[in-house]
């Protein structure tokens, strides 16, 4: 299922991976889970910033299959694993991560979704590790006409998408992880293009 993680918001992602870098790894985590991981291009640069980094790709089988191509292209595959696992199921999740990270993958699901997978995260997260999750929100914009664009955005692809994805305000990201069992340590805005990055631990 196509969402906006996978259309027109992939540019301005990938411009926000070079910021946003250096505090996914300012804890120095051994291994990094890579939720909703894609084609692998945030696993690839991950290894390319953190030599001694393990990533984990946990994605539906037809992502991992093309994740793999692209990692063995890479030369990767001996620092970078996949689980094939849809995240809506009630499939056991691994629990070795040091941080779990989410980019523009929420945005895909509805709210209660979204609760129900982190609390699924949460019952399995080890002591110290943390959530790190990516996100355009419309409301931690800095201009009134990029708030404006991003609900608009979200309208389109609500009705050409999946029914649920859109950008959420951040208001509804806290009550979200509030409810999964998660609160926010730090909050860094104006990312890139305008995303905002919430890393998180457990209650």
């Amino acid at each position: 299922t196509h969402c906006i993680s996978s259309a027109a918001s992939d540019v301005y992602k990938r411009q926000a991976f070079n910021s946003v870098l250096p505090h996914i790894f300012s804890s120095q985590p051994a291994r990094l889970y890579d939720v909703g991981g894609n084609t692998g291009k945030w696993a690839l640069r991950c290894c390319q910033y953190d030599e001694t980094v393990a990533v984990t790709i946990l994605d539906l089988p037809e992502q991992v299959a093309l994740a793999r191509q692209n990692i063995a292209s890479a030369g990767l595959s001996h620092r970078i694993d996949c689980h094939p696992i849809d995240m809506l199921s009630d499939a056991p999740l691994p629990a070795e991560a040091d941080v779990w990270w989410m980019s523009q993958f929420l945005d895909c699901f509805s709210p209660q979704q979204i609760v129900a997978m982190l609390s699924r995260v949460a019952e399995v997260m080890k002591p110290g590790s943390r959530l790190c999750i990516l996100e355009l929100f419309w409301d931690a914009q800095k201009f009134a006409a990029a708030s404006f664009s991003l609900n608009a955005t979200s309208l389109y692809f609500t009705c050409m998408a999946n029914g649920n994805s859109r950008f959420y305000s951040v208001e509804t990201f806290y009550h979200c992880l509030e409810l999964a069992g998660f609160t926010v340590e730090k909050r860094v805005d104006g990312i890139g293009a305008g995303h905002t990055l919430l890393i998180c631990g457990k209650k």
